[in-house]
């Protein structure tokens, strides 16, 4: 058990999905924690994300809605998420179903072991990811790995103490993911790799390898880069070798 969990949630028009991810997210979040609270950044949906959200958080006090009035981005929401996130934990998940919420199982054991920062990384990215998005993530992850941080999925789900994700990041897009693992192993963080289950989105439209913000990922790994330095990459450190 952890001692208390923020799972956080960024969405943006997920109305056919976010009743059961947040569903999820209470029942797997209560069994993995002793104190819960589940946060969802509605960005500004166009269908009924907002109002399903709303109708949850009114039965149920462990669920926490930040609204935007425009559509800011998913890097906004989950700076705007770890920002209010209150608990010692925090998940952060989508609202897609590409995760399933039960891969925080095996990713809080890592923590309870001794991780400071967990990564799910996809097991099966090959046999869902087109050629151009495994070109994507493979470019990422190499990028990662140059700034001095292990490199394996920064883009995936994460759980990490809530400190480690409030180092002042630099990256202005989605890249400012990939910069918090890379601050947080080069500050020492014990960083593990969780082998997780990654799915096909059933619904809605994924955004993340459009050409614009792979652009600007790239422009925010020079900035990045500008700012702390190439690194020695810190070693891929698998769950089983963390300290019990």
């Amino acid at each position: 058990m952890l001692p208390s969990l923020s799972i956080v949630i960024p969405a943006f028009n997920e109305a056919a999905s976010i009743e059961a991810t947040v569903r999820d997210a209470l029942d797997v979040g209560a069994a993995h924690a002793g104190a819960l609270e589940v946060l969802v950044c509605d960005d500004a949906s166009r269908d009924d994300t907002r109002a399903i959200v709303e109708a949850i958080a009114a039965r149920d006090a462990r669920v926490v809605v930040l609204h935007r009035s425009r559509n800011r981005g998913i890097e906004a929401s989950i700076r705007a998420l770890y920002a209010h996130a209150r608990h010692a934990w925090v998940f952060l998940n989508s609202a897609d179903r590409q995760w399933p919420m039960g891969v925080l199982a095996p990713m809080a054991v890592a923590a309870a072991a001794g991780a400071d920062f967990v990564i799910g990384v996809r097991s099966n990215k090959r046999e869902v990811y087109t050629p151009y998005r495994r070109a994507i993530s493979w470019g990422y992850e190499r990028i990662v790995r140059a700034l001095g941080a292990p490199g394996g999925d920064p883009g995936s789900v994460k759980l990490a103490r809530r400190e480690l994700l409030h180092r002042g990041v630099v990256a202005r897009g989605v890249f400012a993911e990939g910069e918090r693992v890379i601050r947080a192993a080069r500050g020492g963080a014990r960083v593990v790799e969780v082998a997780v289950e990654f799915h096909r989105r059933a619904a809605g439209k994924a955004t993340g390898a459009r050409r614009d913000v792979v652009v600007r990922a790239v422009i925010d790994a020079g900035r990045v880069a500008a700012s702390i330095g190439f690194g020695t990459p810190v070693p891929r450190l698998p769950a089983a070798d963390v300290e019990r």
